[in-house]
């Protein structure tokens, strides 16, 4: 079912296609873009997913066209993140999440990760599903992001 899909790094040229499916994860969560806050790594992708300290991953259909992403950067060292992983919700049932997942982890682990945290919300019950079936567990809030409800690590 993810035949023709490709998932790859996001690159400067990625910008239009990545501030698209920004908007629309926003949108689909219901909040607006907290540019200088929150989504500080959202309005500067290109500087916070750098390839040295994060990967912004993005998943394209068959046609080229991204329909998804994923993000994995250093909160300390031996600790990353897992940031807006989305797909389109045509695009979800696929198995991309899975393949997008595995990517994610070894994103993670090349940048030193011994473990990665991530925080959700409770409501997107298929993204809580995944990050369960792939070992991560609820664990105290590690951050202040007024969105999330649930916070959860694994080890690498």
């Amino acid at each position: 079912m993810t035949a023709g899909f490709t998932l790859r790094r996001a690159l400067p040229e990625d910008h239009a296609a990545v501030a698209r499916e920004f908007a629309d994860y926003l949108a689909f969560i219901g909040d607006a873009l907290d540019a200088e806050g929150l989504d500080h790594d959202i309005a500067h992708w290109q500087e916070e997913y750098d390839g040295r300290t994060g990967v912004l991953l993005l998943v394209a259909d068959p046609a080229g066209e991204v329909v998804g992403t994923a993000a994995v950067r250093l909160l300390e060292p031996g600790v990353g993140e897992l940031k807006r992983m989305w797909l389109r919700p045509s695009c979800q049932g696929r198995g991309l999440g899975r393949r997008l997942m595995d990517a994610c982890l070894h994103e993670a682990r090349r940048l030193g990760c011994r473990a990665l945290r991530l925080d959700t919300q409770a409501r997107m019950e298929a993204a809580v599903h995944l990050y369960r079936a792939y070992g991560f567990s609820e664990i105290p809030r590690y951050n202040d992001n007024h969105r999330a409800d649930i916070w959860m690590e694994r080890s690498l």
